[in-house]
């Protein structure tokens, strides 16, 4: 009987030793949870600071900042240096430039596009003074993309482009957000085409930091 007990009593130590060992392990880290992605406003993001390649950079473009413009990311348009494209719906003509555009119909667009040839300042302040003289169109005073830089909003045919414009080094970049005139007060065109325009920074200029 005592040899029972002994037993017993030597079974219910080790169960009870195996309990607290489980217990003393570490339980497995959790997952971090995964930040949901948001866009940056231009006035927050050090756009001084970027190196902007003339070069393609459409595949490198954040998805997220397409469907953060349109709700949607479609197919993207794309078109290198020496294309042969119309842009402007006035017919096909050779570009010299860089660029890409993803559109939905009664939604709006979002575009961008970098200048292949080298630009000085004299060019990119002509180039400046020139796209503030189009028509509808009105001078922001918004933050600073490049130097020279420039904000227009224009108005035209039912639609409202919201673009930033600017020198970084030699290289002449351009990014706008389209929507229709009457999205409605809810919609900031010309805050969604700063953030926009910081994605595409992210993409022509991937060194430099936010």
């Amino acid at each position: 009987m005592v040899l029972v007990v002994l037993a017993l009593v030597a079974t219910l130590g080790a169960v009870a030793a195996g309990v607290l060992t489980r217990d003393d392990e570490e339980e497995p880290a959790a997952p971090a949870a995964q930040k949901p992605f948001t866009t940056a406003p231009l006035a927050d993001y050090d756009a001084a600071a970027a190196v902007v390649t003339r070069g393609p950079f459409c595949a490198t473009v954040d998805e997220r900042q397409v469907d953060a413009v349109l709700g949607q990311v479609p197919d993207v348009l794309e078109w290198r240096n020496g294309d042969e494209v119309d842009l402007t719906g006035a017919g096909a003509d050779v570009v010299h430039e860089f660029g890409c555009a993803w559109s939905v119909q009664d939604v709006g667009a979002a575009r961008a596009w970098v200048f292949a040839p080298p630009v000085d300042a004299a060019r990119a302040q002509r180039l400046v003074t020139s796209a503030g003289k189009g028509p509808g169109c009105v001078v922001g005073s918004g933050p600073a993309f490049g130097s020279p830089t420039l904000a227009l909003t224009c108005t035209k045919d039912g639609t409202t482009r919201a673009s930033y414009r600017g020198l970084f080094g030699d290289a002449w970049l351009v990014c706008e957000v389209e929507r229709p005139a009457d999205a409605g007060v809810d919609v900031d065109v010309v805050d969604l085409a700063g953030r926009w325009c910081v994605g595409v920074l992210q993409a022509t200029a991937p060194e430099a930091k936010g």
